[in-house]
């Protein structure tokens, strides 16, 4: 698993970057534990204290992923 963070600059931007995912990933969700829980997801989120935390499954969806948003 390839976790991508963000500061609290990025926060305004969790809605558009969860849509994108979803677009151009697959499935995924929001987790508690920043693990992807459901084994049909993709990727995940979770935000605490205005840093949110990507976690991918496969290196080449954090990567675009990266190349998008980073």
């Amino acid at each position: 698993m390839l976790e991508v963070t963000f500061g609290k600059d990025y926060y305004h931007l969790q809605g558009e970057m969860q849509d994108w995912c979803t677009k151009n990933i697959g499935p995924g969700s929001w987790s508690y534990n920043r693990d992807i829980e459901n084994p049909e997801d993709t990727w995940c989120i979770n935000s605490m204290f205005g840093t949110t935390f990507f976690t991918f499954r496969h290196e080449q969806d954090a990567t675009a992923f990266k190349l998008v948003w980073s």
